[in-house]
């Protein structure tokens, strides 16, 4: 397409080579400055605002009394962040200009954020920040045809909307090719003071800030992909919350955040929308749950009968059931309720965005698949249990992992909402108080947490395998987890597991200041970077622990250990690992792996297919045994689960409360892996009675035994008759399961493990903090696994 008349530029090729630019000349328009200005608003302190923006007057809708509300009417509740520049005074925050930002003196931004409702109230607590540091800035959102309707509701926030007519190579929205030069040429007339790209990396969307031809931009870029200032655009940070990924890039421009709560203003006219619908009168007299099967992508749906199973246990307990979706999604609501018991009541495809809001603001509850939909019952402090498939928990998941449970995987079942439901709508009573039937529940055994006659220790850890981490979790000591930072270990108390009370996430900044009595590295740039770019010199000086989960990659038998220091001690998970690893002076011991799995499952191995428990197999190639998958599964029939497992045509990454009942159906399981260590799907599978194929490698050959818990070789194809003869002979098949579970029951119990790291923990605390560690002999009595 060639240039249009007015439009300086050319529309690129998405798919050319992009190269690092310099940044655009600096514009020359004046802005206000930012005069401070207080204003008192219902329901929180005071709001910096600009002149001509006194707090509406809105009435407090679908709010509880004395819940934090923001002058809209809609519910903020979040975490309160420490803004340079903003101090209280009573109940009024002030705001005082801390000179220029990244973005300089603008009197006109506008914002790309052109996708759906869920994306664009994850960014609300950036534009509100925004906002505070520019009170007197126009401020337009470039965004999809609907986000109009947004803007009108944040007018806080945003003063105008720009329709956005699409561009090669985004998926949000088919391109409108004829508007897009007029686009441009009117951005380009414009001329904006700053354009802030946070549509998302960048790929495609800093050509589209750039050929608007503002005097200034900012955003994300994706090394080595083109940036168009390196002043004002920063590294896409990955592995973050959606929320905190934009405070970050405002925290980077010099915008500080008063907190990170989401938002959803209601108004009289919201109000007057539902009262028009007959089931008004319904909804005022009784309580009731919201159920939203729907979603933009039917492949990130739950199943209608689990939501129809979930729908009847709600009635069951009292509970009106609210369906509630788009207009396009009523096929959707009738598969829903043909499945139910009990009759619902059918909104679907009669609110509008406001209406919906004011449904969902006097909900008990909402079930819901991770939508758009999840983030208003957020903003509306709501309580919900999302479904989340296909979609990445870490980034879309609500921030108050207590107020909103997330369950992952296709293969969730009906009874973990219904329990997680039950602990959201009965505070402080156990999910057996509505799931009295379930039984794919895991047992807590209370004597792992007595600790008698010992303070418990808080020890520093990462969040590198959550499995491990969450079995361990049940030793009785706290662990704190760093959050904040992007990359491998930072994600926390992340969704997917039922955290213990003792494990908390830390903020890098409250870090120094934390009160810990121990350091648990589980990875080499945990020890050799992190510790010194967060950690004080006291905290460094206290008793630190290396649990290395893998054998060496580099030699075999001749690679040494990062770490050699006789103060500290380096806990293996196998004996094999710590027979090839050379730990040269560092003091070492095993503790094996321990598991819960739920109680209440039982093997049948109904399905006549070998199941393969592996993370990024295909990435992580021959090691981990991916040609063998292929090689096996040409000549038997195997499904594959873990993480990217589906784009080698597998089932996706299945929940860890799933996955135990899906292993169950399963005639065996397969563990192809060549060199690492035991996995911890393969005890939890023989704990659970499925009996195992593996290879004789690793620490493999001492926990099989041939033709009593398993079948072990390093011939692949006399594995593949096993198989076979296994498909063939389903009796033989429950005899090698029993087998397999005593002997995971007798190596693999979650007593045995956490006593193992409680004794571990205690003892080289108290021997550190004594400073007699060469009397505890951690090398005479290495092992917390067999007898």
């Amino acid at each position: 397409m060639g240039a249009q008349p007015g439009f300086v530029g050319r529309l690129p090729d998405p798919h050319r080579p992009r190269g690092r630019r310099g940044a655009p000349a600096t514009g020359t328009k004046p802005a206000p400055q930012h005069a401070e200005r207080v204003v008192e608003v219902r329901g929180r302190p005071g709001i910096a605002c600009a002149p001509g923006r006194d707090a509406p007057t809105r009435p407090l809708i679908g709010t509880e009394a004395g819940a934090p509300t923001d002058a809209a009417g809609g519910c903020r509740a979040g975490r309160r962040l420490t803004p340079p520049g903003i101090t209280t005074k009573g109940r009024s925050t002030v705001l005082h200009p801390t000179g220029e930002t990244r973005l300089g003196r603008a009197g006109s931004i506008a914002v790309l954020r052109a996708l759906q409702l869920g994306d664009l109230l994850c960014t609300v607590p950036a534009w509100r920040a925004l906002r505070t540091a520019y009170p007197e800035a126009r401020i337009a959102l470039i965004g999809l045809p609907w986000a109009r309707e947004f803007v009108a509701r944040f007018h806080r926030y945003l003063d105008e909307f720009i329709e956005f007519p699409g561009f090669p190579g985004l998926p949000e929205r088919e391109p409108a090719i004829d508007r897009i030069p007029a686009f441009f040429t009117a951005m380009q007339n414009r001329r904006f003071d700053c354009l802030l790209q946070m549509q998302g990396s960048g790929r495609y969307a800093n050509e589209i800030v750039t050929l608007c031809g503002g005097a200034r931009s900012a955003g994300y870029y994706a090394p080595p992909d083109f940036c168009p200032d390196p002043t004002r655009f920063m590294a896409y940070p990955e592995g973050l919350p959606e929320v905190t990924r934009h405070l970050r890039l405002m925290a980077f421009l010099g915008i500080p955040a008063e907190d990170d709560a989401l938002e959803f203003p209601l108004t009289a006219e919201d109000e007057a929308e539902l009262r028009r619908l007959d089931e008004a009168t319904v909804l005022a007299a009784t309580p009731y749950a919201c159920l939203h099967p729907g979603g933009r992508r039917p492949s990130n749906r739950w199943a209608p009968e689990n939501f129809a199973r979930v729908a009847d246990r709600l009635a069951a307990e009292g509970l009106t059931v609210v369906l509630t979706g788009t207009a396009s999604e009523q096929a959707l609501a009738e598969a829903v309720m043909q499945g139910m018991q009990s009759r619902p009541v059918n909104l679907v495809g009669r609110t509008t965005l406001g209406s919906l809001g004011v449904v969902m603001s006097r909900a008990r509850l909402l079930i819901s698949n991770d939508t758009g939909v999840s983030h208003m019952a957020a903003a509306l402090r709501v309580p919900s249990v999302i479904v989340c498939i296909n979609s990445d928990p870490i980034r879309w998941s609500p921030l108050d992992h207590r107020l909103h449970r997330v369950l992952i995987g296709r293969h969730t079942a009906p009874q973990s909402a219904v329990a997680e439901a039950g602990k959201l709508l009965r505070p402080g009573c156990a999910p057996e108080a509505m799931d009295r039937n379930a039984s794919h529940r895991v047992s807590a055994p209370q004597s792992r947490w007595r600790n008698t006659g010992r303070r418990r220790l808080r020890v520093l850890t990462w969040h590198v395998h959550g499995n491990y981490l969450y079995y361990l979790s049940q030793t009785p000591h706290e662990f704190v987890l760093p959050v904040g930072r992007t990359g491998p270990g930072y994600a926390g108390c992340a969704p997917g597991f039922p955290w213990p009370p003792n494990v908390s996430d830390i903020a890098l900044d409250d870090l120094p200041g934390a009160d810990l009595d121990c350091i648990l590295f589980q990875s080499q740039s945990q020890y050799l970077v992190d510790q010194y770019e967060l950690l004080t010199p006291a905290q460094r000086a206290l008793p630190k622990i290396y649990l290395e989960h893998d054998p060496p990659q580099d030699h075999p038998t001749d690679t040494c250990h990062p770490v050699d220091d006789p103060e500290m001690l380096l806990v293996h998970v196998t004996h094999f690992n710590r027979l090839m690893w050379n730990s040269r002076r560092t003091p070492t011991r095993v503790i094996e792996h321990g598991v819960l799995v739920p109680s209440g499952l039982t093997y049948t191995g109904e399905i006549a297919k070998g199941l393969v428990v592996v993370n990024h197999l295909h990435r992580r190639g021959r090691r981990l045994g991916a040609d063998l998958f292929d090689y096996v599964r040409a000549r038997v029939p195997l499904d594959l689960v873990g993480m990217d497992s589906a784009a080698a045509g597998g089932l996706g990454d299945i929940g860890h409360a799933e996955l135990p009942a899906l292993m169950c159906r399963y005639r065996f399981v397969f563990h192809p892996i060549r060199y690492t260590s035991l996995g911890l799907a393969l005890c939890e599978a023989m704990s659970l009675g499925v009996p195992p194929v593996a290879l004789a490698t690793t620490e493999a050959p001492t926990v099989i035994e041939q033709d009593v818990s398993g079948y072990i070789d390093t011939d692949v194809d006399v594995l593949i008759r096993r198989m076979r003869h296994l498909l063939d002979n389903p009796e033989d098949a429950r005899r090698l399961g029993a087998g397999a579970r005593r002997a995971a029951q007798a190596r693999f119990g979650i007593d045995r493990f956490t006593q193992g790291w409680d004794r571990t923990l205690t003892e080289f605390v108290a021997s550190r903090s004594r400073r007699t560690a060469a009397s505890v002999g951690w090398d005479a009595a290495p092992t917390e696994a067999r007898s």
